[in-house]
């Protein structure tokens, strides 16, 4: 019998970690295996779950990149034919925020995985502000909608209506036949979703080209609410998310979209990881040590 397969796509910060906690939380009657793609060289994600217990059986994780690019490619079927030796029935593999997801089915044809895995469901997770903000210039966004059988709306505690209302358009106006569904804190019931038919795309938009740029930090030589605020100021940055040694101590930070979620820790397994648009990390961290950050 097949393995089921589900994508949880989604652009940088819009929830997937937390709607995959949710989901390991209450898969009880299911043996899950995650595949963690991190865009990082260094995976974040594996090291937040290993922290609250929820390794939800076997956890693979693939940094560096997309594993929808060629980069990667590889890498992700390996991970998957590994995967088909396993007993997991249920196959979760959280996509990086910059990944294309559009191409699977193909991958899977030529990789002759598609007679291992039943790719039932692509979940695209749309933060109401930020997805919404960087959709119009970001096409990685709106293809990720493009290959998605639901669209969620993550944050809907954090948001207004003004703001669900205005997402909701946005994705009617591109994908009008797409199922939209709002949660808060990550719940969501994989079992009772809607969806359309999953969409088999011939190429992805994932290519070097594409590729933005990426950095990690392990120390910096200011306090975290400094590290936080320079950040908030740095346009050209996407993304932050990870530990890192501060003057104050040991933090993890991560860009929400609607602030910086810090929290204070006793180690750090991972580092930092800054994204930043195509050909801006040098820019960037010449800022940051100028600012006397790094």
């Amino acid at each position: 019998m097949r393995k089921e397969l589900v994508i949880l796509s989604g652009f940088l910060g819009s929830g997937k970690t937390t709607l995959l906690r949710h989901l390991l939380e209450h898969c009880r009657t299911r043996k899950v295996a995650v595949l963690l793609n991190d865009f990082g060289e260094i995976p974040v994600d594996g090291a937040i779950l290993r922290q609250n217990g929820l390794d939800g059986g076997m956890v693979v994780e693939i940094g560096g990149g997309s594993v929808f690019c060629a980069c990667l490619r590889e890498s992700f079927v390996k991970a998957l034919r590994d995967m088909r030796e396993r007993d997991e029935d249920l196959v979760i593999v959280e996509a990086s925020g910059m990944s294309d997801p559009s191409a699977v089915d193909k991958m899977l044809r030529l990789s002759g995985l598609d007679g291992d895995f039943d790719h039932t469901s692509t979940i695209c997770l749309f933060d109401p502000v930020k997805s919404l903000k960087l959709a119009r210039v970001l096409e990685v966004i709106p293809r990720q909608l493009a290959s998605a059988t639901v669209a969620v709306l993550t944050k809907c505690d954090l948001a207004t209506e003004q703001e669900l209302a205005a997402a909701r358009d946005y994705i009617g106006s591109r994908e009008p036949d797409l199922p939209v569904v709002a949660v808060s804190h990550g719940r969501l019931d994989l079992a009772a979703l809607p969806g359309r038919a999953a969409r088999s795309f011939s190429f992805g938009f994932n290519t070097p080209e594409t590729r933005p740029d990426a950095f990690s930090v392990d120390r910096v030589e200011c306090t975290a609410d400094e590290l936080a605020a320079a950040r908030e100021q740095e346009e050209h940055v996407l993304r932050v998310k990870g530990f890192v040694r501060a003057r104050d101590g040991i933090w993890f930070l991560s860009d929400t979209g609607r602030g910086i979620e810090k929290r204070p820790d006793t180690a750090a397994p991972v580092p930092l990881t800054i994204i930043c648009f195509q050909g801006s990390a040098e820019s960037v961290r010449n800022t940051l040590q100028a600012g006397n950050i790094l």
